[in-house]
């Protein structure tokens, strides 16, 4: 895998090396105009133009799941459950609706996320009501307690169906010890180690305004926007951040094949992929590319094979601080499963050789730059 993945890169640096038209737009047009703004307590804002009557916002706070206790993996996911969806405050519920304001959240395992949208005469009460939910936060037993039972239940929920267990053995084996190894929001084991002190200190370690970064659509007033929220979110007490460790996964010196024998069922699951694909790596513009023209591909793939198979693929990258992956997740009949295993094989061959189909990895560079 390591192999194919060293081919794969020295191709795609060709294909994109500096001086090519697609490298010169990346450094010349589309870089956006960004106005930062700290704020005394480490917090920064930043802000983009906006030409939208919702303006979009979005709080980064760089800790996240990777800093779950050990043992207690959800823990993290469960302290946002109860800032966000924990709220029991009806007159806020309400008023929130009634300005047509969104918010919502998601954690990552490097980074904490909040996000919501508001038209741009209500942006400061959601903003202001965004920070009391983050530096005031309502943490009681009773909604702690509810909102534990209900991620155990989706926990369990998750756990089972052939295509769940299949992407948990995938990672297990893929990160070893490894905290990536372990789900998100946990699972009814660690979600019952779990107690109210472990989610309020977790709240303590992660939850501090030198690790936060909120960056705002908005090109009305930000000067006035700017002066009224500094005075809430400067409340919001830094600390010195919680020490990362990064945990290094050797890649397996060959490939390793895995088969889960499963009885009666209709459709089988392959997944392939390697380690080795870091955020701040240099090969990452790359192996979005990858992602994007593998994409653009799968759906040829039936056609070649048999005009009846029903297939679902799905190309992932998962890009990480410690090393993520580049994943290929393909569903199909039982009987077609090993053919298209051999397809997908001689088609990184291909890739390996050189031969790429110019139009569609031209359309995987664009939607990467779309993305962007």
């Amino acid at each position: 895998a390591s192999g194919i993945g060293y081919r794969l890169l020295l191709l795609i640096s060709l294909i994109i090396a500096p001086g090519s038209s697609f490298a010169q737009s990346f450094q010349q047009s589309l870089l956006p105009q960004i106005e930062r703004k700290p704020l005394l307590n480490g917090m920064q804002f930043l802000f983009f133009e906006g030409n939208e009557e919702r303006v979009p916002f979005l709080l980064m706070i760089k800790n996240g799941a990777a800093f779950d206790p050990s043992g207690k993996w959800g823990a993290t996911n469960l302290l946002l459950k109860m800032m966000i969806e924990g709220t029991t405050d009806q007159v806020l519920q309400r008023e929130l609706g009634e300005r047509a304001i969104e918010f919502d959240y998601f954690v990552d395992w490097d980074a904490i996320y909040f996000s919501g949208t508001a038209p741009a005469e209500h942006l400061s009460f959601a903003l202001s009501t965004l920070s009391d939910l983050l530096v005031r936060p309502v943490l009681e037993e009773a909604m702690f307690e509810r909102l534990r039972a209900q991620a155990v239940e989706e926990a369990k929920a998750e756990r089972g169906g052939l295509e769940n267990r299949t992407q948990l053995l995938f990672t297990q084996h893929l990160f070893q010890k490894n905290p990536y190894v372990h789900p998100v929001n946990g699972t009814p084991e660690t979600l019952k180690n779990l107690y109210l002190r472990d989610v309020k200190i977790q709240y303590r370690k992660l939850m501090i305004p030198n690790q936060a970064f909120l960056a705002i659509a908005f090109s009305g007033d930000r000067e006035d926007l700017f002066r009224r929220q500094s005075r809430r979110w400067g409340a919001w007490v830094r600390d010195k951040a919680a020490p990362f460790t990064f945990r290094k996964r050797t890649p397996p010196e060959r490939p390793r094949i895995l088969i889960v024998d499963e009885p009666n069922v209709e459709n089988s699951f392959l997944r392939w992929g390697y380690l080795g694909v870091a955020r701040s790596s240099r090969d990452f513009l790359m192996f979005q590319i990858l992602e994007e023209y593998l994409t653009l591909w799968l759906p040829t793939w039936a056609e070649e094979i048999s005009a009846n198979s029903q297939i679902r693929g799905c190309p992932k990258l998962a890009e990480r601080r410690m090393p993520g992956y580049l994943q290929v997740s393909l569903e199909a009949p039982a009987d077609s499963i090993t053919l298209y295993y051999e397809k997908l094989r001689s088609s990184l061959a291909e890739l390996r050789e050189g031969e790429v189909n110019a139009g569609q990895f031209e359309e995987a560079k664009q939607l990467v730059f779309r993305r962007f």
